[in-house]
């Protein structure tokens, strides 16, 4: 049986789209936490290999973002890329 009253769940760029900067970047602390259950310095780690220190962690590759994590409460990640 169809359930008509049921809300979609709404995509992660539709629910940070209208906070990201008008180049479409979002910081890292505006969704870690609420979306990840990870600080901000631990996602913004992860995106650059904890500034390039530790390579077997960076996942950012091909991914668009901005700063660093030596200062990851400035980090942003383009919205497309969320």
């Amino acid at each position: 049986m169809e359930n008509f009253n049921q809300t979609p769940t709404p995509t992660l760029k539709e629910k940070y789209v209208a906070i990201s900067d008008r180049e479409g970047f979002l910081k890292i602390s505006d969704f870690a936490i609420k979306e990840l259950q990870r600080q901000s310095k631990s996602i913004a780690a992860f995106l650059d290999g904890d500034e390039g220190s530790a390579p077997e962690y960076n996942l950012g590759e091909g991914l668009r973002y901005k700063g660093s994590s030596g200062n990851y409460s400035d980090m942003k990640i383009h919205i497309d890329d969320l």
